[in-house]
């Protein structure tokens, strides 16, 4: 059952992001929700790949926001 529904739901997920109009201040938003979803993800893996993606994405944003 989980096999049908999760590309059904990243279809209702992705045609939802195309109608998001184009804001700076909810681009932010999108990015913090964005980083919940990942570390919810890391923890379900047993890798250290995605372990090490995590940081490098939390070291990019840091890195932006110091700009």
């Amino acid at each position: 059952m989980l096999a049908f529904l999760l590309p059904l739901a990243k279809k209702v997920v992705a045609d939802a992001v195309s109608k998001i109009p184009d804001d700076a201040e909810l681009g932010e938003k999108l990015i913090d929700i964005c980083l919940l979803v990942l570390e919810k993800a890391v923890k379900l893996t047993k890798t250290t790949a995605d372990d090490k993606l995590l940081e490098a994405v939390k070291a990019a944003l840091v890195t932006r926001e110091g700009e």
